[in-house]
């Protein structure tokens, strides 16, 4: 019985001398691979990491992990540390797993798109209201940017369509913009011969010319108060809605060569 017990404390002596052995291999494993020269500590991606990830994500995601390397075998250029001045910095291709993190992998994100400048100029204390509609209620199409029109709202007050007002909401608005788009065409039939044969157009080299877009005119945008502004949506879904030309920009005219003599 007691030389069982003695057998069992040396095992458990060996057993912790075993686990002291294994962990003390693994912590000198990169040193005894540096064979006795000078390590330098890498990063290597753990996973592909696609294009555009910044390295706050790669350090907080932790893609990269630290590998000891001889230093004679690491290129110029290697980072050793994350640290947080790569943050806003983004990768400018994909890395592979296992591939070593370079300084060169880095780029300054793009600057932001500058928003586009308005088409318009907004008169002081107005503000910009849209209305969709045809060419008749546009007057045939003549009104511009810098007309002054009146609106004029068409309600239905029965159960026929005859029975119908019309009356004058807002007396009067400039034209800030137009806006024009192309006019749906209908696909023309392509000929076809009488066995059924597909006959394709023949053009002549040099004759052919663009024909000039159609375009349509199917918004209107105003430069009114916010009364008036109320009144043209209410009226714009609740009825139809017309403009009346009051006056028309005054076109620049510049003076001809003649005229100046």
């Amino acid at each position: 019985m007691r030389r069982r017990i003695v057998l069992l404390l040396v095992a458990f002596v060996l057993a912790g001398f075993s686990a002291v052995a294994v962990v003390a291999y693994g912590r000198n494993a990169d040193e005894r691979a540096l064979q006795g020269g000078e390590g330098t500590w890498v990063l290597l991606a753990t996973t592909a990491i696609p294009a555009n990830t910044t390295g706050a994500d790669i350090r907080s995601r932790k893609l990269v992990r630290q590998v000891l390397m001889p230093a004679r075998s690491v290129p110029s250029g290697a980072i050793t540390k994350l640290d947080t001045s790569y943050d806003k910095l983004t990768l400018n291709s994909e890395l592979e797993p296992d591939q070593m993190l370079m300084g060169g992998h880095f780029q300054h994100p793009p600057p932001a798109a500058a928003s586009p400048s308005p088409t318009f100029v907004l008169p002081s204390g107005k503000i910009a209201i849209s209305a969709e509609l045809t060419i008749a209620r546009q007057v045939a199409g003549n009104v511009d940017s810098g007309s002054v029109v009146a609106v004029f709202l068409t309600e239905q007050t029965g159960l026929y369509k005859r029975e119908q007002t019309t009356k004058l909401i807002v007396a009067k608005a400039t034209v800030i913009t137009v806006g024009e788009r192309p006019e749906p065409t209908s696909a023309s039939p392509t000929p076809t011969a009488g066995n059924g044969a597909t006959v394709l157009p023949t053009v002549v080299a040099g004759t052919a010319s663009p024909e000039p877009q159609s375009l349509e005119r199917y918004v209107v945008t105003l430069a009114v108060n916010q009364a008036d502004a109320e009144k043209i949506v209410n009226g714009y879904n609740s009825g139809e809605l017309h403009l009346a030309l009051i006056s028309t920009p005054v076109p620049s005219v510049s003076p001809t060569p003649d005229a100046e003599s």
